[in-house]
């Protein structure tokens, strides 16, 4: 899949900035030829944390911001499990690359849809396993693998 992007600057809009969304936050905004344009979330606390430890991010309260910027490739959702369907797909629909913290949706059929809107749209749609990339994660895994470490 060719992303539009190339060599240019991504450029995100995070919706969410509850219990782990200032680790997203924090993490996208330090990847170089990333910035994150925007912090869409309906509590004023939240925004002004942003605002206070992450001057450069827009914050806004309504997703329809994010949504309707064509400057904005992708969208990373971190807010409640029940709303990571409907925002993903209204990204999707909206021609926004996804992030989605884990879980992507609640149930298989919502899954199955995300991923052939994804499919369809040439879109890509990823879900933040927190530690699949760990080195430690995957040191255990490769010891697994080798038989050097039992799993019961």
């Amino acid at each position: 899949m060719r992303l539009p992007f190339n060599n240019a600057t991504i450029k995100l809009g995070q919706i969410g900035c509850g219990y782990w969304g200032p680790n997203l936050l924090r993490n996208f905004s330090a990847v170089r030829g990333c910035r994150v344009n925007y912090l869409a979330d309906p509590n004023p606390e939240r925004r002004a944390f942003v605002e206070k430890n992450f001057p450069s991010i827009q914050t806004v309260t309504e997703v329809g911001v994010i949504l309707a910027d064509p400057e904005i490739h992708g969208v990373v959702i971190a807010t409640p499990a029940g709303t990571h369907f409907e925002l993903a797909r209204e990204a999707l629909r909206a021609g926004k690359h996804v992030f989605v913290e884990k879980p992507l949706a609640t149930t298989v059929r919502e899954v199955d849809e995300l991923g052939q809107l994804a499919a369809e749209r040439h879109l890509v749609l990823m879900v933040g396993h927190t530690f699949i990339y760990n080195a430690a994660v995957r040191k255990v895994r490769r010891m697994i693998e080798a038989g050097e470490l039992a799993v019961s």
